[in-house]
């Protein structure tokens, strides 16, 4: 087996009466306190749940308010926003966009579903995000677009990447699934680019179970979007299909959850920041782990706690994650770079991203979820002291 891929996931056990827990610790579980209930009962009331109802432009207005763009077009999921932001920018087949290794596939597969080619580069290692100085080694005469992936809830160095991107006429497209409310030099993640993509899925900050948003500040390409996201249905006739379009509609079920959640969303990135800084106090003394950085001129969002274990560790980082689980404590590695997975690596048999490999081979993240107390971080790094000992 290639040393950057984990091994099996372990198995979490119920928490031991030893251990005075009522329930296993998920890495991420949503918060749904807000009036998230109150919203649901209006799209019952009212009869809507489908794409048609009401809260779905409502939530497109307060997201994309809140992250700083002038339009929203809400979807079914992250990675249909994504391949939609794509597709309304006209890329297709024979056409190249670079993406970072070290992300989740979505990120790649959304490019494929086009017909376009991803081009795979390598990370910076101190926040893991696109290396620039490796996006702009990539670019040829096919480059159309580059996917930047904010890793983790840590805004990517936007100015750099912008630059090289407009010098040579590319579009710059980002995948903020990871970061809603994170900064970059003050503007948020999602309005800094041409285009950004969404998640909404149930370990998000802003979660809606399944979901996604595209955010611009083109209005025609989110005319465009909005268009193809709905079978491309023409204004003027209902069945006459001028483009291919897609379903990727969102109910206003969803969306009214959407809405409720976009309204706590300072709350809930205040709530993951302390996480950080109270796993920080408890962890940064821990020989033989690495902790999560942050760069002065942006808010990272800290979406997931990711911490790497040294190559010269006492206990490895797999044993460390078997550990945690039999006390009932959920942990996932780190991304495993995309050009190791199975479905790319044909395409990629010699290529080596030495930052993706190490940090895939290194890292794990402990649970980040919105709802943590100060004593939940407190018992996982105990637990996590615990685990690193030989």
């Amino acid at each position: 087996m290639n040393a950057a891929l984990p091994g099996p996931e372990p198995h979490l056990a119920r928490p031991a009466a030893t251990t005075g827990r009522a329930r296993a610790l998920r890495v991420c579980e949503p918060v749904l306190d807000g009036n998230e209930r109150a919203y649901l009962q209006r799209c019952l009331d009212e009869n809507w749940i489908s794409s048609g109802g009401p809260f779905v432009r409502e939530f497109e207005a307060a997201f994309a308010g809140a992250v700083g763009a002038r339009v929203g077009v809400a979807t079914s999921s992250g990675t249909t926003a994504l391949h939609l932001a794509i597709a309304a920018l006209g890329i297709g087949p024979g056409d190249e966009v670079i993406v970072p290794s070290f992300t989740m596939i979505a990120s790649a597969n959304a490019v494929a579903y086009t017909g376009a080619t991803p081009i795979f580069v390598d990370s910076e290692p101190l926040y893991w995000n696109l290396d620039p100085a490796a996006f702009e080694a990539a670019i040829t005469t096919r480059t159309r677009a580059v996917v930047v992936v904010h890793a983790y809830g840590h805004p990517a160095d936007m100015e750099t990447i912008l630059r090289v991107a407009r010098a040579r006429g590319i579009a710059v497209v980002e995948d903020a699934a990871e970061a809603h409310g994170a900064l970059y030099r003050g503007s948020p993640v999602g309005s800094i680019g041409d285009v950004a993509a969404f998640s909404f899925y149930g370990n998000k900050i802003v979660s809606t179970g399944e979901g996604g948003m595209l955010t611009t500040n083109d209005v025609a390409l989110a005319d465009v979007a909005r268009n193809m996201r709905d079978h491309a249905f023409s204004p003027v006739r209902h069945f006459w299909h001028e483009r291919r379009g897609y379903s990727y509609r969102m109910t206003n079920m969803q969306a009214a959850i959407g809405l409720a959640q976009t309204e706590r969303l300072p709350a809930s990135v205040a709530a993951k920041r302390a996480n950080r800084e109270r796993y920080d106090a408890a962890l940064r003394h821990l020989p033989g782990l690495a902790l999560p950085g942050e760069a002065g001129d942006v808010r990272s969002v800290f979406w997931m706690y990711l911490v790497l274990v040294d190559p010269d560790a006492a206990v490895g980082r797999d044993a460390v994650r078997d550990r945690l689980a039999a006390r009932g404590i959920e942990t996932r590695t780190a991304f495993i770079p995309l050009h190791l997975q199975p479905v790319f690596r044909d395409a990629w048999p010699d290529a080596s991203f030495p930052v993706a490999e190490d940090v895939g081979r290194r890292g794990f993240y402990l649970p980040s979820g919105v709802g943590l107390t100060e004593a939940d971080v407190a018992f996982v790094a105990e637990e996590l002291a615990g685990a690193m000992r030989p």
